[in-house]
């Protein structure tokens, strides 16, 4: 009986002592805080970007002529060696026509003057011809020799020539770019598609002459592609030493470190740069209504935690510019600090406090 009864004295008690220290912790001021946060001047790091593949060719026509076979879309796949294009070809068929008519021709003439000299070689052996006939004839049928060389020279020009008139893909890819019509009359060297491998890897921005000499090749950069919302990493592979004719910028090559079928060429790209300069110290940011000034220069109230209990701790801090996020802290806080966002007026040193907010702070 005594045993239940000092087990049941024992329950109240500890039920009391648990009620005293809830109501305790309700007297608690409950406080909101915030972290410092690192100034990230983006706006100086973040360039624009156009995607492209590094291996990307213009193809043209190395003979004028009409096209009058133009079929591919922008957007195509094309396999290597597949037909792009087509000129009229008549006009170069029409040649090699020509150039084999001159050719048989020729190799007729050239049979005769072989003929007529074998035959005066025979009467000159018996003297029934002079020197001046053999060298004649001789003469005559090398004549003719050389001019079927050439014809046949000429004939192997002109069915290159036709060849020309045909246009193919040098890769496995797809058409970027159309730069003409079908049954547009095209010019040697002409510009007719762009063909690219089907595969982005590379993007290509302009960097302004103040941030040139802040990178280097095989520095590391994020690249944001915001169409498809896709973040790729990718390294500095070329930085070129004259800037642009129109603007102070230089050409700067990205190279993808990994392949994404989303991603297509010409697609427009956010490049992050890293412009951080080693030892210099880091730059936070605090609400402008967290910071208080008095005869001892500017401060914040910071929560401390000690014994499972949070008190206010006065810290004194440098502050820089006021931004539209509030003010620059340039030293005495880091990014882990726990700044009473208000209600400073009602808070003293040493104050023990609750947390309001900690749970969207995980603490």
């Amino acid at each position: 009986m005594i045993k239940i009864l000092l087990i049941g004295c024992l329950l109240f008690f500890t039920a009391c002592q648990k009620k005293e220290e809830a109501k305790k912790e309700e007297s608690k001021k409950s406080v909101f805080v915030v972290k410092p946060t690192i100034k990230d001047d983006l706006e100086k790091r973040i360039f624009n970007a156009v995607a492209s593949s590094s291996n990307e060719t213009k193809l043209s026509f190395k003979v004028q002529g009409n096209l009058n076979y133009f079929k591919i879309q922008i957007g195509d796949e094309v396999k290597e060696n597949s037909l792009i294009a087509k000129l009229d070809s008549k006009p170069y068929e029409l040649k090699v026509s020509q150039v084999n008519y001159a050719l048989s021709e020729a190799i007729a003439s050239l049979q005769n003057a072989k003929n007529s000299y074998e035959r005066v070689k025979k009467l000159y052996i018996n003297q029934n011809a002079s020197v001046s006939d053999i060298d004649n004839a001789r003469s005559s049928f090398e004549a003719n020799k050389a001019k079927v060389e050439n014809i046949k020279k000429e004939l192997e020009y002109a069915k290159l020539q036709l060849s020309y008139t045909e246009l193919y893909s040098p890769i496995n890819g797809v058409i970027g770019a159309k730069f003409v019509n079908e049954n547009e009359n095209v010019a040697v060297g002409t510009p007719i598609v762009l063909v690219s491998d089907k595969f982005v890897d590379e993007v290509r921005i302009h960097v302004p002459e103040i941030f040139i000499n802040k990178i280097k090749k095989e520095d590391f950069v994020k690249v944001f592609f915001n169409s498809i919302n896709i973040v790729v990493n990718a390294k500095i592979s070329e930085i070129s030493k004259v800037a642009s004719s129109n603007e102070k910028t230089y050409l700067v090559i990205v190279k993808l470190e990994e392949k994404n079928p989303l991603i297509k060429v010409g697609m427009s790209a956010d490049v992050y740069f890293n412009f951080e300069e080693k030892g210099k110290e880091l730059v936070y940011l605090i609400p402008s209504n967290s910071v208080l000034n008095d005869k001892d220069g500017y401060f914040v109230y910071r929560i401390e935690k000690k014994a499972n209990e949070y008190f206010i701790n006065r810290k004194n801090i440098e502050v820089g510019n006021l931004q539209k996020e509030g003010y620059e802290v340039i030293s005495g806080l880091n990014e882990n600090d726990l700044v009473l966002k208000a209600g400073m007026s009602e808070v003293f040193e040493g104050m023990v406090v609750v947390i309001g907010n900690e749970k969207e702070l995980g603490q």
